[in-house]
């Protein structure tokens, strides 16, 4: 894999893997999966986050000429609507990053049963 094709493979795989989970998750056969899977989704939201940031400062950074053609305004709007945009991703990133984290907590104190419990048997009362 070539150094300039890495990311977008890297973005193909997360996409292909989301779109797993995505149906994986729609029937947990061991309900104590959850936990460990929020977990998961709250890293991944971290490194999402950072590679939002990480796109953001590349666009920020491109020039004229080098990155994009010169003199083309509708390029240069472009490169301005993908920053201001990419800065409000990565804030929105953090802040869900946060709501899961919050998700996580609040699983780790459910006491899952891996198996049903029977119910007790009604009393004649």
């Amino acid at each position: 894999m070539s150094e300039t094709n890495g990311p977008r493979r890297a973005a193909q795989q997360m996409q292909e893997a989301a779109r797993y989970l995505a149906r994986a998750t729609r029937n947990l056969d061991t309900p104590s999966d959850s936990h460990e899977i929020l977990r998961s989704l709250t890293e991944t939201q971290g490194s999402i986050a950072q590679a939002i940031r990480e796109l953001a400062e590349w666009h920020r950074a491109a020039a004229a000429g080098t990155h994009y053609s010169r003199p083309h305004n509708e390029s240069a709007r472009g490169v301005m609507t993908a920053v201001s945009e990419l800065d409000l991703a990565a804030q929105e990133a953090d802040a869900l990053q946060e709501t899961l984290s919050r998700a996580h907590g609040g699983s780790s104190v459910v006491n899952w049963l891996e198996k049903s419990e029977p119910e007790p048997p009604a009393s004649d009362g």
